[in-house]
């Protein structure tokens, strides 16, 4: 009975094509930050769509921040919201898209 011992720990897989495009050079670091955290959610490659409350958010910036950051995000290409919680009490879900592969510095 062998285990595995090098057993990789969980990680946020950013592309290095993403990294370097200017779509990414553009965002904000609350930004940068947002999009790992939502990244963060998947559980597997065929995953598009995550889940992630405004309260999960506040443990590593404001609100008032996460929500300019999502706005960003969606401008830029790198997400698109498919539901909106706020007044009706419900989780916001996004959805990752590749919309900012497209984006031209400005």
């Amino acid at each position: 009975m062998s285990r595995r011992k090098n057993k990789i720990p969980p990680f946020v897989y950013v592309t290095k094509e993403m990294l370097g495009s200017d779509a990414y050079k553009k965002l904000s670091n609350p930004s940068r930050v947002t999009l790992l955290l939502l990244r963060a959610q998947l559980k597997n490659n065929d995953q598009v769509e995550v889940k992630f409350p405004y309260s999960h958010a506040e443990e590593y910036m404001d609100r008032h921040t996460f929500a300019r950051s999502i706005r960003e995000l969606e401008k830029i290409g790198f997400i698109r919201k498919t539901q909106s919680g706020g007044l009706y009490r419900r989780t916001n879900f996004y959805t990752f898209c590749g919309e900012w592969e497209r984006y031209k510095k400005t």
